[in-house]
């Protein structure tokens, strides 16, 4: 799996932003895999003189994208696999991967419109009916509601109070 041609090499290519690709390709060569102060992973890149040519550019070791064997033989898929080794991560995954379902409201109609009459027969739409028929639930949803986790929680309970009305003089 290689990305580009990008860079100086080709500089319409669809990743570069401000005359630099947005994927920080071509990588640096590095005899060993290292992860930086900032937790990111410089994988090893060894400078050999084996390359591939794409669109009629060189492409070295700089130019692969992070992959795993097993998994891309086993889907026939090319599939990214990057590690993730900062706290924050962590927290953006959860939140990503818990976050609520994708919606959409569509309505489909079929109005009877007589040509003799030039009256239109509208139907009663039950809208309630058609929200809950077709709403998506995420699995993660599923399984939060399967193991009855609380799915809201209010803080402050909201209260009622009861309000006394008094005439005023003007």
């Amino acid at each position: 799996m290689m990305h580009g041609p990008c860079g100086i090499a080709k500089t319409n290519s669809p990743c570069m932003k401000n005359s630099e690709c947005s994927k920080k390709f071509p990588k640096k060569f590095n005899n060993e895999t290292t992860i930086d102060e900032n937790g990111f992973v410089n994988y090893k890149r060894r400078n050999t003189s084996f390359y591939v040519e794409k669109q009629g550019i060189k492409l070295d070791n700089r130019y692969v994208v992070p992959y795993n064997k097993s998994l891309c033989l086993k889907f026939h898929a090319h599939i990214n696999v990057e590690l993730c080794s900062q706290s924050m991560l962590i927290k953006y995954l959860f939140k990503y991967l818990t976050k609520g379902p994708d919606r959409i409201r569509a309505v489909i109609e079929d109005n009877i419109h007589t040509e003799i009459t030039g009256e239109t027969n509208y139907q009663e739409i039950d809208e309630i009916k058609n929200y809950i028929n077709c709403r998506y639930i995420t699995p993660y949803e599923a399984i939060w509601r399967l193991f009855e986790f609380s799915i809201h929680h209010r803080n402050p309970v909201v209260q009622r109070l009861s309000i006394h009305y008094r005439k005023c003089k003007t």
